[in-house]
């Protein structure tokens, strides 16, 4: 009986606090309405450089950042009344989004705290007249103009983000270099030519060279991506960290041919051909998560 009684207590009470947590957070109608208009409103004016639907390729596969209903209907983005665990709300909140690369500043305290009301009351999708989810092609009023930035990126800053920028142009050296070298090298064990060994000297070292530029500005464009938040963080983290290792690999690949001269048939050169192998794997893993921050992991589906 005692054990009843607690039990109906506990339920009584929890009731009672959801109940008070509900009506805290809860909004009339129209007021619900005003509030998903002032969100559409910065997301129109703080998101569409990154994640509009116009964009061909939008980060993240993400371009339908004026949908509200949708993203409300996402639960890796939204979990409706917790603001706390929704994505959408974090990355705001913590100024993962917009990223540093973007043209326009972080979001306001106001303009979070209107985020975090949104969420909070349950991410209602019901917009305002005017006001059109398929974006600026449709029928939506005009986004607010962005607010000049109180504190601009100081110089150095800003050179190491530009730098970042060249990361995609530099990869394709180690990409295709030790793709390449690796082709040559298959071609010199089935010849059992030494003049093979020319060439892919001078594909490995370039690869190399390349393999380390590409390390760097990747990490500096790391570092200024939107990436970095969100479902793509984990996918950021792996390509961040195998890009190191592959750069560091293509090193010891290019060391091995500096060391010996690696002739046809010798052990060193049987070691210098399964270090290439590997290196060939590393970067190709690299690459592919590389283009899914940009196409998503099923872009290679049939």
């Amino acid at each position: 009986m005692k054990s009843f009684l607690a039990s109906l207590l506990a339920v009584f009470f929890l009731h009672a606090a959801t109940a008070n947590s509900s009506a805290a957070e809860s909004v009339s109608p129209d007021e619900a309405i005003r509030i998903t208009g002032e969100v559409y409103d910065i997301f129109a004016a703080k998101c569409l450089d990154c994640h509009g639907p116009e964009l061909a390729r939008p980060k993240g596969k993400f371009g339908w950042v004026l949908d509200l209903a949708r993203i409300a209907a996402e639960p890796k983005y939204v979990v409706k009344g917790e603001p706390a665990e929704s994505d959408i709300y974090i990355m705001v909140r913590d100024n993962e989004m917009p990223g540093d690369d973007a043209k326009v500043p972080a979001l306001t305290d106001k303009e979070k705290e209107t985020v975090r009301k949104w969420v909070a009351i349950g991410a209602p999708g019901i917009l305002p007249p005017g006001k059109d989810p398929s974006g600026p092609k449709g029928t939506a009023a005009p986004a607010p103009a962005p607010v000049p930035d109180a504190n601009p990126m100081p110089f150095w800053k800003q050179l190491v983000r530009w730098l970042g920028h060249f990361h995609a142009v530099t990869t394709h050296f180690p990409v295709a270099l030790l793709m390449v070298a690796l082709l040559a090298e298959g071609l010199a064990l089935l010849t059992r030519r030494e003049s093979w060994i020319g060439t892919i000297r001078f594909l490995v070292f370039v690869a190399a060279l390349g393999a380390v530029s590409a390390a760097v500005l990747g990490w500096f464009n790391a570092a200024f991506s939107a990436y970095g938040a969100g479902s793509s963080a984990g996918i950021l983290l792996w390509h961040r960290w195998l890009g190191t290792a592959t750069a560091f690999w293509a090193c010891i690949c290019a060391g091995l041919l500096l060391i010996h001269e690696c002739p046809e048939g010798s052990q060193e050169r049987s070691r210098f051909r399964a270090a290439l192998f590997v290196g060939a794997i590393l970067v190709g893993i690299s690459g592919f998560l590389g283009s899914s921050l940009v196409y998503g992991l099923d872009h290679l589906n049939w």
